[in-house]
């Protein structure tokens, strides 16, 4: 799955877009998506809900006090449990690559699309 490298980089990568760019965590959820399915097409699809978690819980532990960092933190968790709900749903359908994740996603996905 994850190399303890690969996870520290991706989930730094969460923590900076969403709690220092400020951008929604379902576009980062799709872009790393996209990313790692060139990178890792090996990726389980539920594996990308880990860096959401870990990203979440280091902005609450580290900074939760403020309105941004409370803000940042929620969207994080949204997007780490929504990311499961649609990985488990295309496990269910038999597929469950983080490329199907994608493909599923660009194909006009609701919530990631």
């Amino acid at each position: 799955m994850w190399d303890l490298a690969a996870l520290d980089a991706v989930t730094e990568t969460v923590v900076s877009r969403v709690l220092i760019d400020k951008a929604p965590a379902r576009r980062v959820a799709a872009d790393l998506a996209a990313q790692l399915c060139r990178e890792r097409p090996d990726l389980p699809a539920l594996a990308l809900a880990l860096p959401f978690t870990l990203a979440a819980a280091a902005i609450d532990e580290m900074l939760g006090g403020g309105a941004e960092a409370r803000q940042a933190a929620a969207d994080a968790w949204r997007a780490a449990a929504l990311i499961g709900a649609e990985a488990l749903a295309l496990r269910a359908n038999g597929s469950d690559l983080i490329g199907d994740l994608a493909r599923h996603w660009q194909s006009g996905d609701e919530l990631f699309g």
